[in-house]
């Protein structure tokens, strides 16, 4: 069995294309060293990150993340185990999100950053599962 994990943070200071960049070539390496797979989403200056793999190396990399000074407000939005990966080709699949594009896939007229760390909501599907699965859906 495989644990996935998914979970919203924030940006803690202003990211570039080049710093996005960096990002993913370091992360791809890592995660192929470690076996792990998924996909990252960035909407601004917001992030949406499933990881999939064995449970110890989950445990390890989420936790890896949640002390990354890049990251503040991390929230773990799923988990679970999985028989399959959703990611098994990409060790970091990378979807720089526009608005139009989350309006398009979520139906929201204005999506908003602010949204997706709303917990007053209690929405029966999270905004960033139901991104997450458009694409999990298209590959």
């Amino acid at each position: 069995m495989l644990k996935y994990l998914t979970y919203i943070s924030r940006q803690s200071h202003v990211i570039t294309d080049k710093n996005l960049k960096e990002l993913l070539r370091i992360s791809r390496s890592n995660n192929s060293a470690i076996a792990v797979t998924g996909m990252l989403i960035y909407f601004q200056g917001s992030f949406i990150q499933y990881i999939e793999g064995r449970e110890d190396n989950i445990d390890w990399l989420y936790n890896k993340i949640s002390q990354d000074k890049r990251h503040q407000s991390i929230t773990q939005i799923s988990s679970g185990f999985s028989k399959e990966r959703a990611f098994s080709d990409w060790s970091m699949a990378f979807k720089k999100l526009q608005s139009n594009e989350a309006t398009a896939i979520l139906g929201y007229k204005n999506l908003e950053t602010e949204q997706l760390f709303d917990d007053e909501k209690k929405l029966e599907v999270h905004p960033a599962l139901r991104l997450l699965n458009n694409y999990i859906r298209n590959l």
